[in-house]
């Protein structure tokens, strides 16, 4: 097992009696254990879970001990070329909430989002000892550069991973919080004994990402439709029946959208729509997602009220 400890300390004016609202505290200690997971997952796999615990510890600003634990570190280490490095004190550092000697304060991922400030990586490049060369622009347009692991790029492109650390660096924009400082519990000489402090102005660092969607399937077909409710705003989606589940649909066709402004199309209830539909379903980072659209409305069919008799032919004289 490999565990490391460090504090994670909230300062602002309106904290210094230890005291902090729980809907400030708690979004924070979730978004920071979300970032040390979804980096676990991407430097070891998810078959190697980690676990990330609380323990509370004195009064001065409002401080909270993480524990950070690689229940399975023992297996997962006999796999590296250096099995004497401390996983999770490792993880920690490349994410850069513990700095190694000699480093810049904040190294790992947020070293290099401090130097980013939200401008995006133009390229990358590989170099022989395993570290990678970012060029992004600077301030005045010029080709800036720095050397990072490898690992820490492999974070910088997890977008679990930086949208949270901007759910983290969120709390900064609270007037009673100043400050989220992290001290590591340590006695190892190769890390850094001074806590990484992230400030009000480290609040811009992550870029916002836009989700990325993958279209799956695209289809047009028609399809019988009942109407379970009409939205009459532009741009707002009717739900609709199939005969099995209850959809949501953008209705594109303009002619029948003005005969129901207009009131000259009417529906009750057990009335079907015969419409050509546009069904798009994309794969994107929050799971699969479906969007239905109705392109044509042909046919609109009143629901059946008398029972249909067959009348024969009259007999011929």
């Amino acid at each position: 097992m490999s565990t490391t400890r460090f504090t994670i300390a909230f300062d602002g004016p309106a904290l210094k009696e230890g005291r902090m609202d729980v809907r400030d505290l708690a979004p924070a200690l979730l978004s920071l254990g979300r970032v040390i997971e979804a980096s676990n997952r991407s430097v070891n796999g998810s078959d190697h879970p980690v676990k990330i615990e609380a323990v509370a510890t004195g009064i001065g600003s409002f401080e909270v001990a993480i524990d950070v634990i690689l229940p399975m570190w023992e297996t997962l280490r006999g796999f590296l070329v250096s099995p004497d490095v401390d996983g999770a004190l490792k993880l920690l550092q490349i994410i850069g909430l513990i700095s190694s000697t000699g480093t810049a304060v904040g190294g790992g991922l947020l070293l290099l989002l401090r130097h980013l400030q939200g401008r995006p990586i133009k390229s990358a490049a590989q170099n022989k000892d395993g570290t990678v060369t970012v060029r992004y622009p600077g301030d005045d347009g010029s080709e800036m550069s720095l050397v990072v692991p490898i690992e820490v790029l492999r974070l910088y492109q997890e977008m679990a991973v930086q949208k949270e650390l901007a759910a983290l660096l969120k709390t900064l924009e609270k007037e009673a919080v100043d400050s989220i400082a992290f001290y590591p519990h340590t006695k190892d000489p190769a890390v850094d004994a001074a806590p990484v402090v992230l400030t009000k102005s480290d609040r811009g660092i992550v870029r916002p990402t836009e989700p990325i969607s993958e279209t799956v399937i695209d289809t047009t077909q028609r399809m019988a439709l009942s109407i379970r409710s009409l939205a009459f705003q532009e741009g707002n989606k009717w739900r609709l029946f199939d005969g099995q589940n209850v959809i949501t649909a953008t209705i594109e066709d303009r002619d029948f959208l003005e005969k129901v402004d207009r009131s000259i199309a009417r529906f009750a209830k057990g009335d079907v729509l015969i419409c050509l539909v546009r069904t798009v379903q994309m794969q994107t980072t929050e799971g699969l997602k479906t969007e239905h659209t109705v392109l044509r409305v042909e046919e609109h069919r009143p629901a059946p009220t008398q029972f249909s008799i067959s009348f024969d032919d009259p007999p011929s004289s």
